[in-house]
């Protein structure tokens, strides 16, 4: 008896044909990420990637028959785990301008970490590939967009105010520009560039909400 209750717990641990599909798509994903910032776009391979996920070559080519298809569902799924995760725990503060910067905040962090160093490659790489740019404008399309969703869930008058949208473009830009400035500077001199430019950012919100 005690053996039959054990053959059943085993079968009903073993995972189904579709959840072991998703668990493969989901190693080579993160590997994706992974392998982009270690090697860079133009010297990845797909092997890299596939062996980084721990799976066959040939498994990886049944999921994604070339690299460019691999790297740019995995930025896809990247992306989409940020926004899911801001949508989950939102940034919040006491006042409007402080959830302003409390996101300001969470984009920097965003930025300052692997999937952004992942997605500049794609940049960099689509400079001379049309069809790459084409999905690096898209991810990036998606992801303002949903940091804008973000925003007007947590502070619903700021980018309605007259130069609340201006204010975040502007954010948003200068985050990307610090951040690859930390790519040739040191963290001590990433971090003063920061503080200066966070505090240029809480001024130019402040503003905005004040002269509504």
């Amino acid at each position: 008896m005690a053996d039959g209750r054990l053959g059943n717990q085993r079968h009903s641990k073993r995972r189904t044909q579709a959840e072991r599909r998703a668990a493969t798509r989901t190693a080579l994903l993160e590997a994706t990420v992974e392998c982009l910032v270690e090697f860079g776009y133009s010297n990845v391979t797909a092997a890299q990637i596939a062996a980084r996920a721990g799976v066959t070559r040939g498994a990886q080519a049944h999921y994604f028959a070339t690299k460019a298809e691999l790297v740019v569902a995995g930025l896809e799924y990247a992306t989409g785990r940020i926004i899911d995760q801001f949508r989950t725990d939102p940034p919040h503060g006491p006042t409007e301008v402080e959830t302003v910067m409390a996101l300001v905040d969470r984009l920097w962090a965003l930025h300052d970490g692997a999937t952004f160093t992942a997605l500049v490659e794609l940049w960099l790489g689509s400079r001379t590939d049309p069809e790459l740019r084409r999905h690096v404008h898209r991810l990036n399309k998606e992801l303002t967009t949903g940091m804008s969703e973000i925003l007007t869930q947590v502070a619903p008058d700021f980018l309605n105010r007259p130069r609340g949208a201006s204010v975040m473009l502007t954010a948003l830009a200068a985050i990307r520009g610090v951040v690859l400035m930390s790519f040739v500077s040191s963290t001590r001199t990433t971090t003063a560039l920061w503080t200066v430019t966070r505090g240029e950012i809480g001024e130019l919100a402040a503003d905005a909400i004040g002269r509504s």
